[in-house]
């Protein structure tokens, strides 16, 4: 476990090295931040709050199958803590302060947080997808093979969430699978496609969380069509939407603190079909995570002050 946590903390350090490097030798193609508007700063920051508020919906509306009801400032906190835990902590770290929290809040178990984990994960991937094949539909005829390299990525994410999303798996029996691990792993699985198809047994709450899912969605191309213009640039509907689903998906490869590096190499490997440079890819990126920092960092500073204060008035 040491040796995982020091090898990310080795990536990050090795991420942050490479990005210095290379824009000290590359100052100049980074002028374009030079003329940032402030306004549109605060325009993106206040998307980054609106898009924790819903995160933490899914989480509300998620956790009424399993007999869990949280307040609306509840969820958002839970959202926080999970996006904070994410920016900040080591990979992956987000999930477990909420896993946590659910736990020794509401005696949520962590087989049902797996399950409502799931849920995410599966409706994430079924629109986000759904929208990046759209997009690169529009954009086809780019005769390369990154451009086909995506089309197959989303081609498969696609059909196995959309089947794991309508298909209900039955109950696997794990009595007879005599290795240990094997039982460990497919009860897990068992475990897991149960627990969502409790929740897709429930058609409101599902189409509920499929409109949540794609407000998400929206939500992303917005905040990237102000960090785009803000930077002066221009882009049209499919990159934009190509780029924002790009973005909303490298999230789930936890790796690194943040998802620093990943979400960037995911960027760049999609340049030539998205249109822009390196140093305008790096730009987006770095105006993203600048504000999305500012934003968390003045919400766990106001959350912390409140329950403090909450604490000393019940005292």
């Amino acid at each position: 476990m040491k040796k995982l946590i020091f090898s990310r903390i080795f990536l990050t350090a090795l991420v942050l090295i490479i990005f210095v490097i290379y824009f000290a030798m590359n100052v100049d193609k980074f002028r374009l931040l030079l003329h940032i508007d402030p306004l549109f700063l605060v325009l993106i920051a206040a998307v980054d709050i609106f898009a924790i508020f819903v995160n933490g919906l899914f989480t509300k509306f998620i956790l009424r199958p399993f007999d869990k009801h949280i307040s609306m400032k509840e969820s958002f906190y839970v959202s926080l803590i999970s996006s904070v835990g994410n920016f900040f902590a080591p990979a992956g770290a987000g999930l477990g302060f909420r896993a946590v929290y659910l736990k020794r809040q509401h005696d949520l178990s962590y087989g049902k947080y797996v399950s409502i984990l799931s849920g995410n994960y599966i409706l994430v991937f079924l629109v986000n997808s759904l929208a990046a094949l759209a997009a690169l539909y529009v954009l086809r005829g780019r005769d390369n093979a990154r451009y086909a390299t995506l089309v197959l990525i989303f081609g498969v994410i696609f059909v196995v969430s959309l089947m794991m999303t309508f298909i209900k798996m039955p109950r696997i029996h794990t009595e007879r699978i005599k290795n240990r691990k094997f039982r460990s792993v497919i009860g897990s699985f068992s475990s897991v496609m149960q627990g969502w198809s409790h929740i897709v047994s429930h058609k409101k709450l599902l189409a509920r969380l499929i409109v949540l899912t794609f407000v998400g969605l929206l939500i992303n191309i917005v905040n990237n069509f102000l960090i785009i213009h803000t930077l002066n640039l221009h882009i049209t509907a499919a990159p934009l939407l190509l780029l924002s689903v790009l973005g909303s998906l490298s999230l789930f490869i936890n790796v690194t603190p943040a998802n620093l590096g990943i979400k960037e190499a995911i960027y760049l490997f999609s340049s030539s079909v998205i249109g822009f440079s390196t140093p305008q890819i790096l730009s987006i990126a770095l105006v993203d995570r600048v504000v999305l920092f500012m934003v968390l960092f003045c919400l766990w500073l106001y959350f912390s002050k409140y329950k403090h204060a909450a604490e000393e008035s019940k005292a």
